[in-house]
Protein backbone atom coordinates (compact mmCIF):
# COMPACT_ATOMS: atom_id res chain seq x y z
CA UNK A 1 0.00 0.00 0.00
CA UNK A 2 1.33 3.44 -0.95
CA UNK A 3 1.86 6.04 1.74
CA UNK A 4 -0.57 8.96 1.69
CA UNK A 5 0.69 12.04 -0.15
CA UNK A 6 -1.62 14.63 1.48
CA UNK A 7 -3.78 15.14 4.57
CA UNK A 8 -6.98 14.01 2.85
CA UNK A 9 -5.41 10.69 1.82
CA UNK A 10 -3.94 10.29 5.31
CA UNK A 11 -7.27 10.79 7.06
CA UNK A 12 -8.86 8.18 4.78
CA UNK A 13 -6.45 5.57 6.22
CA UNK A 14 -7.66 6.16 9.81
CA UNK A 15 -10.29 4.22 11.72
CA UNK A 16 -13.62 5.94 12.32
CA UNK A 17 -12.46 6.92 15.81
CA UNK A 18 -9.18 8.21 14.43
CA UNK A 19 -11.01 10.27 11.80
CA UNK A 20 -13.31 11.79 14.42
CA UNK A 21 -10.39 12.77 16.66
CA UNK A 22 -8.40 14.11 13.72
CA UNK A 23 -11.25 16.38 12.64
CA UNK A 24 -11.89 17.58 16.20
CA UNK A 25 -8.21 18.33 16.81
CA UNK A 26 -7.84 19.97 13.41
CA UNK A 27 -10.76 22.23 14.32
CA UNK A 28 -9.12 23.15 17.64
CA UNK A 29 -5.84 23.89 15.87
CA UNK A 30 -7.69 26.21 13.46
CA UNK A 31 -9.37 27.84 16.44
CA UNK A 32 -5.91 28.49 17.90
CA UNK A 33 -4.78 30.00 14.59
CA UNK A 34 -7.22 30.40 11.68
CA UNK A 35 -4.29 30.89 9.28
CA UNK A 36 -2.63 27.56 10.18
CA UNK A 37 -1.53 25.29 7.35
CA UNK A 38 -1.65 21.53 7.43
CA UNK A 39 0.53 19.09 5.55
CA UNK A 40 2.26 15.77 6.02
CA UNK A 41 5.73 15.60 7.54
CA UNK A 42 7.32 12.17 7.85
CA UNK A 43 3.92 10.83 6.72
CA UNK A 44 2.10 12.35 9.74
CA UNK A 45 -0.30 15.31 10.06
CA UNK A 46 1.70 18.47 10.71
CA UNK A 47 0.33 21.99 11.33
CA UNK A 48 2.26 25.27 11.35
CA UNK A 49 1.71 29.01 11.05
CA UNK A 50 2.46 30.38 7.55
CA UNK A 51 4.87 32.98 8.87
CA UNK A 52 7.26 30.15 9.84
CA UNK A 53 7.15 28.51 6.42
CA UNK A 54 10.80 29.38 5.70
CA UNK A 55 11.98 27.71 8.92
CA UNK A 56 13.09 24.07 8.51
CA UNK A 57 10.46 21.53 9.57
CA UNK A 58 12.35 20.27 12.66
CA UNK A 59 12.79 23.82 13.99
CA UNK A 60 9.40 25.28 13.03
CA UNK A 61 6.82 25.93 15.78
CA UNK A 62 4.23 23.29 15.01
CA UNK A 63 1.78 20.63 16.11
CA UNK A 64 2.18 17.09 14.81
CA UNK A 65 0.00 14.05 15.42
CA UNK A 66 0.45 10.33 15.03
CA UNK A 67 -2.49 7.94 15.11
CA UNK A 68 -2.55 4.38 16.41
CA UNK A 69 -5.19 1.69 16.87
CA UNK A 70 -6.51 2.95 20.23
CA UNK A 71 -4.88 6.35 20.75
CA UNK A 72 -3.08 9.27 19.18
CA UNK A 73 0.03 11.18 20.14
CA UNK A 74 0.36 14.95 19.94
CA UNK A 75 3.83 16.43 19.54
CA UNK A 76 3.78 20.12 20.44
CA UNK A 77 6.27 22.52 21.95
CA UNK A 78 3.90 23.60 24.75
CA UNK A 79 3.15 20.04 25.95
CA UNK A 80 5.55 20.36 28.88
CA UNK A 81 3.86 23.59 30.04
CA UNK A 82 0.35 22.05 29.87
CA UNK A 83 1.23 18.62 31.24
CA UNK A 84 0.27 19.55 34.85
CA UNK A 85 -3.12 20.80 33.60
CA UNK A 86 -3.95 17.85 31.35
CA UNK A 87 -3.64 15.08 33.92
CA UNK A 88 -6.26 12.91 32.19
CA UNK A 89 -3.81 12.32 29.36
CA UNK A 90 -0.59 10.35 29.48
CA UNK A 91 2.68 12.12 28.69
CA UNK A 92 5.80 10.27 27.64
CA UNK A 93 9.30 10.95 28.97
CA UNK A 94 9.78 13.28 26.00
CA UNK A 95 6.52 15.09 26.87
CA UNK A 96 4.51 13.76 23.95
CA UNK A 97 0.83 13.76 24.85
CA UNK A 98 -1.12 10.54 24.40
CA UNK A 99 -4.91 10.67 24.10
CA UNK A 100 -6.89 7.45 24.05
CA UNK A 101 -9.92 7.39 21.75
CA UNK A 102 -12.24 6.84 24.72
CA UNK A 103 -11.12 10.07 26.41
CA UNK A 104 -12.87 13.41 26.07
CA UNK A 105 -10.95 16.33 24.59
CA UNK A 106 -10.27 19.24 26.94
CA UNK A 107 -11.09 21.77 24.25
CA UNK A 108 -10.14 25.07 25.94
CA UNK A 109 -6.83 23.76 27.27
CA UNK A 110 -5.97 22.16 23.94
CA UNK A 111 -6.70 25.39 22.05
CA UNK A 112 -4.36 27.24 24.44
CA UNK A 113 -1.70 24.54 24.08
CA UNK A 114 -1.93 24.71 20.28
CA UNK A 115 -1.79 28.52 20.29
CA UNK A 116 1.32 28.48 22.51
CA UNK A 117 2.93 25.81 20.34
CA UNK A 118 2.24 27.58 17.04
CA UNK A 119 3.28 31.02 18.35
CA UNK A 120 5.77 30.50 21.20
CA UNK A 121 6.97 34.11 21.07
CA UNK A 122 3.51 35.31 22.11
CA UNK A 123 3.72 33.42 25.41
Amino acid sequence: MEKPSNLFEYVETLSEQGKAYFHELESLIHEADPEVRGTLFVHQPYFYAPRYETVKFHHRPSVMMTFFKDHLNVFAQANRKYEPLLTDYRFTEKHNMQIRYDQPLHRDLLVSLFKDSLHPEAV
